[in-house]
């Protein structure tokens, strides 16, 4: 009787192990199973988050590009229209004077020579009328 009770009681405990053994591993599975699970929806979360995230960085980037490109065309623009003005104000300075020179130096060749003028404006006009001339009778 006493053997029995060993034998059943081996029994039991064998049982009692296979039990805790299943109950373990199907614990361990949905453990398992969850932990997929969770690990899919972190890195799905952590995918997005990462997109969005270069999806802003991008936007930032051609943001900063916009502005800088436009602050760089509006200051070469102002430096332009300066240098324009500039060059504007000396050409007409020098056209100015250069004229009022030129005027200046004819008008003291008429009075110091006037033959010598009139002499010069005549051989500049049978030129001219030669070449002309020489043309329409062609």
């Amino acid at each position: 009787m006493f053997n029995l009770n060993k034998d059943n009681l081996n029994t039991k405990v064998e049982a009692l192990a296979d039990n805790s053994e299943n109950l373990v591993n199907d614990a361990s599975d949905a453990i398992k199973s969850k932990a997929r699970e969770v690990s899919a929806d972190i890195s799905d979360k952590t995918d997005r988050a990462k997109s969005e995230a270069n999806h802003l960085i991008a936007g930032l980037k051609a943001l900063l590009t916009e502005y800088s490109d436009a602050s760089k065309i509006n200051q070469l623009k102002g430096q332009f229209s300066d240098k324009a003005h500039e060059l504007k104000s000396a050409v007409s300075d020098e056209v100015s004077n250069a004229y009022y020179t030129g005027k200046q130096k004819a008008t003291e060749t008429v009075k110091e020579n006037p033959l010598g003028t009139l002499a010069l404006v005549a051989g500049a006009g049978l030129v001219i009328g030669f070449i002309f001339g020489t043309r329409q009778s062609k």
